[in-house]
């Protein structure tokens, strides 16, 4: 082999076959790192070094990674040969991060460890778990509420005529909120397919705004709410999806009532166009904001979350799924646009959607 350390190769042809062996390295997707039979670094490719560092040659393999599982499968691979895959779980950089680590023979001199990133992987099956859970428990609790319902009036109630009434109120209410909840996932799923293809269709924000606005004026009148709309006089023009756009305002508009009070202002202004440095260009802002309780700052980030709740009695109690926001983001991705949130305990908060303008 052209690694081999006192090898009688030629100088010249051993330079020339290490300089090939690197650029072999350096192309293959994968972090790489080349041991020798005494477990020493002999090579490194630049992925290796984005994670350990530079200077690997001739450190021990136990200095990047302190690993049983990779150890033990290191010396089974010597003692035998073959290949062997671990998983390796890591911090880099105070991030949690998931390899496929492989050790595999290269000759009878060097064992090649590759790592594959599969941090991505894992969150996303994590995801899909947690999804499963919680679509199931969001199920369960009505389905048993209604189940035990049923039961009482079939045996205990069943002459109670107002008992009854009374149950049958409950079980009606339990189905609207599932019912409710089957379509925000149904347009969860709806939104997150359509997410990579941009709309193409030229909107006017203003005349979306003002439909839902009409559209949702019996739920805010019902609370007492009154409801501002501060806007320009000439067209606001996006590339977007009606019905999408309609959806986003309906959401946020109907979360400002819920969790703003009754009997409080809802505004929503929009603004624009000018230049906003986290779109590369110009754009238009849409802002509804509340006179609500606010929101303590550690719950802002994860709003977003799919079925995460800040008070999650209070969320159902109004008739929340948990998914709005979560919809709301994946739309305003789709439009190539951004949200922000800021809150004030106390005072209320701003939902603001930053779109590119036509």
């Amino acid at each position: 082999m052209f690694f081999k350390r006192g090898s009688n190769m030629n100088l010249v042809h051993q330079n020339i076959s290490n300089e090939l062996a690197k650029d072999l390295m350096n192309g293959f997707p994968l972090a790489s790192v080349l041991l020798g039979r005494d477990e020493f670094v002999v090579m490194s490719n630049s992925h290796a070094e984005r994670i350990f560092g530079d200077g690997l040659i001739d450190r021990h393999y136990l200095t990047l990674v302190r690993d049983p599982a990779i150890s033990e499968a290191i010396y089974s691979v010597k003692a035998h040969g073959g290949k062997r895959d671990v998983r390796w779980n890591t911090i880099i950089a105070n991030v949690d991060r998931t390899f496929l680590a492989s050790i595999t023979t290269i000759g009878t001199s060097f064992l090649l460890l590759t790592l594959e990133d599969q941090t991505q992987l894992e969150q996303s099956k994590q995801l899909r778990r947690d999804f499963v859970s919680n679509v199931s428990h969001e199920l369960r609790t009505p389905l048993t509420s209604i189940l035990g319902f049923l039961e009482s009036i079939q045996t205990v109630a069943r002459n109670d005529k107002k008992t009854t009434t009374r149950f049958l109120k409950i079980m009606t209410d339990e189905t609207i909120r599932m019912s409710r909840l089957v379509n925000d996932l149904l347009s969860l799923n709806r939104v997150e397919n359509e997410e990579s293809m941009p709309p193409t269709d030229s909107v006017d924000l203003i005349s979306i705004i003002n439909d839902t606005i009409e559209n949702t004026e019996p739920v805010y009148s019902k609370t007492n709410n009154s409801l501002s709309f501060l806007h320009p006089n000439q067209p606001i023009v996006v590339k977007g999806s009606k019905d999408q756009l309609q959806q986003v305002v309906t959401n946020l508009l109907d979360n400002a009532v819920k969790y703003g009070g009754p009997n409080k202002e809802v505004k929503i202004e929009l603004t624009g166009p000018a230049h906003f440095a986290i779109l590369g260009r110009t754009g238009v802002t849409l802002e509804v904001i509340d006179q609500g309780k606010g929101i303590a700052s550690e719950h802002i980030p994860r709003l977003t979350e799919r079925f995460y709740r800040v008070d999650s009695h209070r969320s159902r109690e109004v008739g929340g799924t948990g998914l709005g926001l979560s919809i709301v983001k994946h739309i305003i991705n789709r439009h190539g646009g951004r949200l922000r949130i800021k809150s004030v305990e106390g005072e209320g908060s701003t939902f603001s959607v930053v779109l590119p303008s036509d």
